[in-house]
C-alpha cells in the first residue's frame, strides 16, 4: 500500500515541477511560491483583481511576516508574474 502511495506522490511531484517549469517559477523562493500560489487561489477568474487585505488574510499567508509579504510582492512584480493596479497605495493586484 505504501509503495502505491509513494509512486503517486512521486508522479504528483513530477507534475508540479513540470507545471513550475511551464510557468517559469521554478527559481522562486519558497516564500514567493507560497505567496504566488495563494494569490492565484484568491482569483475567481484570471482577469480579476485581488486586494492586499485579501492576500494578507489567506490562510497560507497570514502567518508570514508582513515584511516578507511585501518583499515577495515586489519580487513577483519584478518577475512579471503579478502587477499592481491603481495608485501607489491602492493595494490591488492582478496576474500579469
Amino acid at each position: 500500500m505504501k509503495d502505491a502511495a509513494s509512486l503517486k506522490l512521486g508522479r504528483l511531484l513530477q507534475l508540479v515541477r513540470s507545471i513550475e517549469s511551464e510557468l517559469d517559477i521554478q527559481s522562486l523562493s519558497k516564500a514567493e511560491k507560497v505567496l504566488f500560489t495563494s494569490i492565484i487561489d484568491l482569483f475567481p477568474d484570471p482577469h480579476a483583481a485581488v486586494s492586499l487585505t485579501e492576500i494578507l488574510s489567506h490562510p497560507d499567508v497570514e502567518s508570514m511576516p508582513q515584511a516578507t509579504v511585501y518583499r515577495c510582492l515586489r519580487e513577483l512584480q519584478l518577475k512579471k508574474l503579478i502587477r499592481h493596479e491603481g495608485s501607489r497605495g491602492s493595494g490591488i493586484y492582478k496576474l500579469a
